[in-house]
């Protein structure tokens, strides 16, 4: 824990950083413009005061001005008695909107503090996942200082004016038109908060992005690829879309399964080629010897077959790397069994070429060429 002496001297050094930078910020040219308005706003100030009060002080002792000058006194004073009329009339809910005030600072900080021990998991609760703390704290305390301003509305003075009636629907009806799909995100945000499909730093697929989540807010979700470019993703988006999450149970014993596929000719003993594919698997980094690596035998095609090998990894943040070296291995192993990787198609070959042209078109001296098999 800090002691008293270390929280004064950081007070103290942030003290003098606030006040370097006001230093910084006020240099001469800036300060020869707040000194030229300083005096303007007194000389305004002082010729005010002695048109609205001297002159019609001094004028009151005349006989001849001094109706003309208790009238401009009270064309003054009215506006001055109304606001202090008004100030003290606003005390009572004044005071009410300090206690209310106070009430919620106090209930926002016992709630961080609930919340924050929430999150360290130093506080359980059945079904409160400790991911869960920070945006519900979010959630709960736009609420509570929403509630707080309507108790707070009525005694604001002006609140039940017309102008100030016009104004509220005003912003209300801009808000409404100008925020709807920032609206549906926001919405989309808190749904994605609990259903917990992916948290920070996991390897995610969303629709066609594919890469590790860095940034999780209310309106968007920010995703680096594997090119190491940044993805803006809407929240409302990805609610729509499908999510693959890489990372969730790679660190389970078995980890996540890898898989590719190869087509290999009938003429091929599938024991071969499940051998050389399986060895393959195994000598591939970041691959598990086990659970070791297993074949499917996916389709039986028109020309070949198709194999798929599956093997599993702790690391699907790699598996771009992992599918490079798995290919590159599967590949040497083939070519040291023997077997090819290819589909045989097979085609017949005519004698002579004619041209794919209108029989009217071809030349006259055209001679169709001869096809050569052999030297």
């Amino acid at each position: 824990m800090q002691s008293k002496a270390d929280k004064i001297d950081r007070n103290v050094l942030f003290k003098k950083k606030e006040v370097a930078k006001l230093f910084k910020f006020i240099t001469p040219r800036r300060e020869k413009h707040i000194i030229k308005f300083a005096i303007r706003i007194l000389r305004i100030s002082i010729s005010l005061f002695f048109l609205i009060i001297y002159l019609p002080f001094v004028f009151k002792f005349l006989p001849e001005t001094k109706e003309y000058a208790d009238k401009v006194l009270e064309y003054v004073m009215k506006p001055v008695y109304f606001l202090i009329d008004g100030f003290l009339e606003f005390l009572p809910g004044f005071f009410f909107i300090i206690v209310i005030v106070f009430i919620t600072k106090y209930l926002l900080k016992f709630l961080k503090y609930l919340t924050g021990e929430l999150e360290r998991e130093a506080v359980r609760l059945d079904g409160f996942h400790a991911d869960w703390a920070k945006p519900t704290f979010n959630l709960v305390r736009i609420v509570v200082i929403a509630f707080a301003a309507i108790i707070c509305f009525p005694y604001i003075p002006g609140s039940g004016s017309d102008a100030f009636k016009g104004v509220s629907i005003f912003f209300g009806v801009l808000f409404s038109l100008g925020s709807t799909s920032a609206i549906s995100n926001i919405v989309a945000g808190i749904v994605i908060t609990y259903m917990r499909p992916f948290k920070l730093g996991d390897r995610v697929e969303i629709g066609d992005t594919v890469g590790d989540v860095t940034e999780r807010s209310l309106l968007v979700t920010r995703v680096r690829t594997i090119k190491n470019l940044d993805v803006t993703v809407p929240n409302s988006t990805i609610l729509g879309n499908h999510i693959i999450n890489f990372s969730k149970n790679a660190a389970e014993e078995v980890g996540i399964i890898l898989h590719t596929s190869v087509t290999i000719g009938y003429d091929v003993p599938s024991g071969d080629v499940i051998k050389a594919l399986i060895k393959g698997a195994k000598s591939t980094d970041m691959i598990l010897q086990k659970p070791e690596p297993f074949v499917l035998v996916k389709s039986l095609d028109d020309f070949y077959i198709n194999y798929e090998i599956n093997c599993h990894t702790k690391t699907p943040e790699k598996s771009a790397i992992i599918y490079s070296l798995l290919h590159e291995n599967i590949k040497n192993e083939m070519h040291n069994a023997g077997i090819e990787i290819l589909s045989p198609h097979y085609n017949a070959v005519r004698d002579g070429n004619s041209l794919t042209v209108p029989p009217e078109n071809i030349p006259k001296d055209y001679k169709k060429t001869g096809f050569k098999i052999g030297d």
